[in-house]
């Protein structure tokens, strides 16, 4: 009797202490994908099927497109991009670094016009506000046939060149040699007649008001061309690393790509039922099967929406990993393995019903 009641206390405390493992020792839970090395920031400079050059500069951190820039051509401008020479003879480049200018025909001769009229209307209100009057208007009169005839030749010239041009006869700055002339001596004529006109008549304050109205939206359309002219410089908004990207996709050919990898990050799928017990803050370990080594990092940024993977609901996480990794690239896929707490030995089997359930 007596063995029997020390048997049955024995098995009532060895139960007791089964019990109380159960339910207050704690294990760890780990979470397990693949992830996808990422620099924390990059720009990309890429040309479409169309010639248009398009400038993407993306944080990778909070997964935004913070700048885009498209540089678009009229139809039948002879544009054109040259990178800087040497700039591959470096695997860095430096924030406002110079990459390549664009040149473009048609935004030089507009430009050219505009400053051309600027001067002209400038000549205009010079003439009919000075007052003077020329003691021989004959000598005005024959300034402004002379002009106009200057012109006249001028124009024939350039029309023939351009003839030619179009038809690749002559090179490009032949033809804009021409058609600057054309500029210049349609301005001179301008200002001859403003300057005989003048003379002979005089002018009224409802003139001069035009004018001085005519510069100002002249000035104004400078300052605009003068802009977009500077845009054409194209430059590096970041400090970065040279990536070596020969690809060409949907038409798009990558001219340029730098990643700034003073920060490294890996962006990876994580099952949306395993989500509830996903943190920021909680440390993973990435491993390379390339190289053979480890590598830690801690979670960042947790989407708030749903993509599908493999046909199955999941949910995008990032983390950053610690300093000194200059062997990682990017692109490279890691296996990683998340650290997401301490739980009781019923909560993870009931995690564990719970992954089986969903697979």
């Amino acid at each position: 009797m007596k063995k029997l009641f020390t048997g049955t206390l024995l098995i009532a405390g060895i139960v007791i202490i089964l019990f109380l493992l159960i339910h207050f020792i704690r294990i760890p839970y780990y979470i397990h994908s693949r992830g996808i090395i990422m620099p924390g920031k990059e720009w990309v400079l890429k040309k479409d099927s169309n010639g248009t050059l398009v400038s993407i500069f993306k944080d990778n951190l909070i997964n935004s497109t913070t700048q885009f820039t498209v540089t678009e051509f009229q139809r039948g401008d002879l544009a054109q991009f040259q990178l800087k020479n040497g700039l591959f003879n470096s695997s860095r480049i430096a924030y406002g670094d110079t990459i390549g200018m664009i040149s473009s025909t048609e935004e030089d001769r507009r430009y050219i016009e505009l400053v051309a009229e600027l001067q002209v209307q400038q000549s205009l209100l010079k003439v009919y506000t000075s007052g003077e009057k020329p003691e021989n208007v004959r000598m005005a009169y024959e300034n402004m046939i002379r002009a106009e005839h200057e012109y006249s030749t001028q124009k024939q010239l350039t029309e023939r060149q351009e003839v030619l041009f179009n038809e690749e006869y002559i090179p490009a700055e032949t033809y804009e040699l021409s058609y600057n002339d054309l500029v210049v001596k349609r301005q001179n004529m301008n200002v001859a007649k403003a300057n005989y006109e003048s003379l002979i008549t005089g002018a009224k304050q409802e003139e001069i008001d035009y004018i001085n109205a005519s510069i100002h939206a002249l000035e104004l359309q400078i300052e605009q061309a003068e802009k977009r002219l500077a845009s054409f410089c194209v430059t590096s908004p970041i400090d970065g690393q040279i990536v070596g990207r020969r690809t060409m996709i949907n038409g798009e050919d990558i001219v340029l790509a730098v990643a700034d990898r003073s920060q490294l990050l890996v962006v990876l799928p994580v099952a949306i039922y395993q989500l509830p017990f996903v943190e920021s803050g909680h440390d993973l370990v990435l491993k390379s099967n390339t190289y053979g080594l480890s590598y830690k990092a801690r979670i960042v940024g947790i989407d708030n929406s749903v993509q599908l993977v493999d046909q199955r609901q999941n949910v995008f996480i990032t983390a950053a990993l610690d300093g000194g990794n200059e062997d990682l690239l990017s692109g490279m896929i890691l296996d990683a393995t998340i650290s997401a707490g301490w739980i009781t030995i019923p909560e993870y089997v009931r995690r564990m019903f719970r992954i089986v359930y969903a697979n």
